[in-house]
């Protein structure tokens, strides 16, 4: 009987003390992981958004890039960290949907993930060098079906937004086109600048820079609606590809079994960070709509966009590495 008490009183003791250090929560500094490289769209959002929500949570918040393997390797490191509310991950798209249809394995489960709050929504822009003098979208198709595989396109790994947007291209057009995969944006862009790969469909906060530089030519964006913010560049379904509706969405995550309390708290202050005008304003200028910030939103995203997605690899032939 004795022994049994003590049991409980344990276990009590134990309950008390996770409840006590859950309601003190945060109190010390959070790591958000980044899973593509510094300077790129998804870093540049996660510090905007780090910056804030450390206002609204009272603490610290420390973004590190953990970039490579279309995000699986900053994927993987969250979702081996201890479940306490202080290792966070940007996770994309490539993140939860597209990369469960593209590896026989991954080294984490998208499905375990504990869900904090969905951020935000962008389309991507197809851009080029100057090497071959493409005035258009058309030019571009055209110069690919004289010359089947010539052209080479960058992307930012295996299964990101990047690399779907080129597929879908080459399925509504009807061209042959060579991946080549990068880390991220900032490894990509240089190349294509210098002509080493010819077309490359990036965010709008990364690209746009380099074809106001002068640097690279834009002849499309992704989205089905023309972008507020780009009012003159159409959509590539305006230029006769209708099915060509694909964006980039970002959304917070946690690992599995991170108490109900630091979840709620997360997502309030993410929630509070995204209404902040000034977020939003940073957000909207480069090109990425602010969403509710919430885990239903988030997980109706994933549920809904998983059949899209794998329709789409199983019809661009991409087989499972």
């Amino acid at each position: 009987m004795f022994k049994r008490l003590t049991t409980i009183a344990a276990a009590l003791v134990l309950s008390v003390s996770a409840a006590t250090a859950s309601a003190a929560y945060p109190e010390r500094p959070i790591t958000i992981v980044s899973p593509f490289p510094a300077g790129g769209a998804t870093d540049v959002l996660t510090r905007i958004l780090a910056d804030r929500m450390s206002k609204a949570l009272a603490q610290s918040i420390i973004v590190e890039n953990k970039a490579g393997a279309g995000t699986t390797i900053g994927a993987a490191y969250v979702g081996r960290a201890a479940p306490d509310g202080y290792t966070l991950l940007m996770a994309t798209n490539s993140t939860l949907v597209t990369n469960r249809f593209l590896y026989k394995s991954l080294p984490y489960d998208p499905d375990s993930f504990a869900p904090i709050g969905m951020v935000g929504i962008g389309p991507l822009v197809l851009l080029a060098n100057d090497k071959h003098g493409f005035k258009s979208t058309a030019d571009v198709v055209a110069h690919a079906k004289q010359r089947p595989g010539s052209l080479t396109f960058a992307t930012f790994g295996p299964g990101t937004s990047s690399h779907l947007a080129g597929e879908l291209f080459k399925q509504e057009a009807g061209i042959d086109l060579l991946h080549v995969p990068f880390k991220g944006a900032t490894q990509a862009l240089p190349a294509v600048i210098n002509g080493d790969v010819d077309l490359f469909f990036d965010m709008v906060a990364t690209g746009m820079p380099q074809v106001e530089a002068g640097k690279l030519k834009v002849y499309g964006i992704t989205s089905k609606s023309r972008l507020a913010t780009l009012p003159d560049l159409p959509t590539m379904s305006e230029q006769g590809y209708p099915a060509f509706d694909l964006t980039a969405w970002f959304s917070f995550v946690a690992p599995h079994g991170t108490p109900p309390d630091v979840l709620e708290t997360l997502q309030k202050a993410l929630v509070t960070t995204l209404q902040d005008p000034q977020v939003r304003q940073k957000m909207l200028n480069m090109g990425i709509e602010p969403r509710s910030g919430t885990a239903s939103e988030l997980t109706r995203q994933i549920s809904s966009e998983q059949p899209v997605i794998e329709k789409l690899v199983q019809q661009a032939g991409l087989e499972r590495q």
